[in-house]
């Protein structure tokens, strides 16, 4: 019974890894958006923000779901993290001059979004066998 206390505690660490995705993601925004003609390139600029702000929501949630042992935002979480390490490939060639600073960004987000998941799948699985065995001796 040695991980009875995570039926009464919150999957914290996982979630705040979660969250620091949106230090990355807000940076890369920034630099992208700085690095392209805003004027010239209106309907890209759109898109990047709009983009942004969806990933930086459906992050949030994630976060707020991992922390209470969600395996399927675990897994959703996974796929948000591969989808943003793959957003490397489709830097806008007129950020080509920041391309490494946004690329490490990109990277830098998705990967600890890909780790904050996979941990939390890890403790969803030790969550619930804890709330198996308590059921048991109950």
């Amino acid at each position: 019974m040695k991980n009875e206390k995570l039926v009464y505690q919150m999957n914290a660490l996982p979630a705040a890894i979660a969250i620091s995705y949106l230090v990355f993601n807000t940076w890369q925004t920034i630099i992208t958006l700085n690095s392209i003609n805003v004027i010239a390139e209106g309907l890209r600029v759109m898109q990047i923000i709009l983009l942004n702000i969806l990933l930086s929501f459906m992050v949030f949630i994630i976060s707020f779901e991992i922390k209470r042992y969600s395996v399927k935002w675990s897994w959703i979480g996974v796929c948000a993290g591969i989808f943003q390490t793959l957003r490397v490939f489709f830097i806008p060639e007129s950020a080509a001059g920041s391309w490494l600073n946004i690329a490490v960004s990109l990277l830098a987000g998705g990967i600890l979004l890909i780790i904050a998941s996979v941990w939390s799948l890890v403790m969803c699985k030790k969550y619930r066998q804890a709330v198996k065995e308590l059921e048991c001796l109950t």
